[in-house]
């Protein structure tokens, strides 16, 4: 008998376990973080430095921009009869499964994250949690996909973006995405390197511990797509070794994160 989307019994359990983990405190730690804001936050968001330039559908990145959790759950049921069968695969059913919308959540309980996000937004923050929760649904499909490329096509719209805000509107959402994604992989990168050393010593024999090479599977796969996924933003916004390339924009600097921002001016001869 199979059990989560279709995995053997042992990797079921521990995807439920993953699951359940997750899903525990998730909005009440978003209930905390929005909080923690006050009510000086309910307003809709705009870029700082273009506080007249309200964000909409074709000025930022929206959640009908990428697949709908639910969306990528019927893929995954797709993904678990094409590779039924193949235990190869069970470590990314099983990320998959951690990959929910609790773990926005969990980023937007994080102080770092919310600051990031007000480095460079001013207003509410729904903006935050649509920037992170498309990021996990995208870093979710690519794994399904095992392929960025769609982090590339989703990025396209920053092209087709009115000129004063193509820049500055992708550093500000890339630099929100990155930290909320970083935030969730420091969970799974002290998992991976907690079972590292056993898994290793174990090898490929009879005698392995399959929930424990299941548990520190799962975490490489994450851990390795989150940081293909942030690579290639750090494509998409010019950023080589950490740096930004000059753009000629004043910038605002938060912690660890520089952030573009556009000048406001009026188009070419409409003044």
């Amino acid at each position: 008998r199979r059990g989560f989307h279709g995995q053997p019994p042992a990797a079921a359990a521990a995807a439920r376990r993953s699951a359940a983990s997750s899903s525990s405190s998730g909005p009440q730690r978003h209930q905390m973080a929005t909080s923690r804001r006050g009510h000086a936050m309910a307003r809709p968001a705009s870029l700082r430095g273009a506080p007249d330039a309200t964000l909409n559908d074709k000025s930022s990145l929206t959640s009908d921009d990428v697949s709908s959790w639910e969306e990528i759950e019927r893929q995954v049921t797709t993904m678990c009869a094409v590779y039924a069968g193949d235990s190869s695969v069970n470590p990314r059913i099983m990320a998959l499964a951690d990959l929910t919308v609790e773990k926005t959540y969990e980023a937007l309980s994080d102080i770092t994250v919310v600051d990031v996000y007000q480095a460079a937004y001013e207003g509410d923050l729904q903006e935050c949690t649509t920037i992170i929760d498309v990021h996990l649904r995208m870093v979710a499909e690519c794994i399904i996909k095992d392929d960025t490329a769609l982090v590339r096509s989703v990025y396209d719209k920053f092209r087709r973006m009115p000129p004063m805000l193509q820049k500055s509107s992708l550093i500000a959402t890339a630099a929100v995405a990155e930290a909320g994604l970083l935030y969730i992989k420091e969970d799974y990168d002290l998992v991976e390197a907690l079972l590292r050393e056993q898994v290793e010593e174990d090898g490929e024999g009879p005698g392995r511990d399959e929930d424990m090479y299941l548990e520190w599977a799962k975490s490489k796969v994450i851990i390795d797509m989150m940081e293909r996924v942030i690579a290639v933003m750090h494509d998409e916004k010019g950023e080589v070794d950490g740096e930004l390339l000059s753009s000629g924009q004043p910038s605002i600097a938060y912690a660890d994160v520089i952030i573009d921002v556009a000048p406001v001016q009026p188009p070419p001869g409409a003044m």
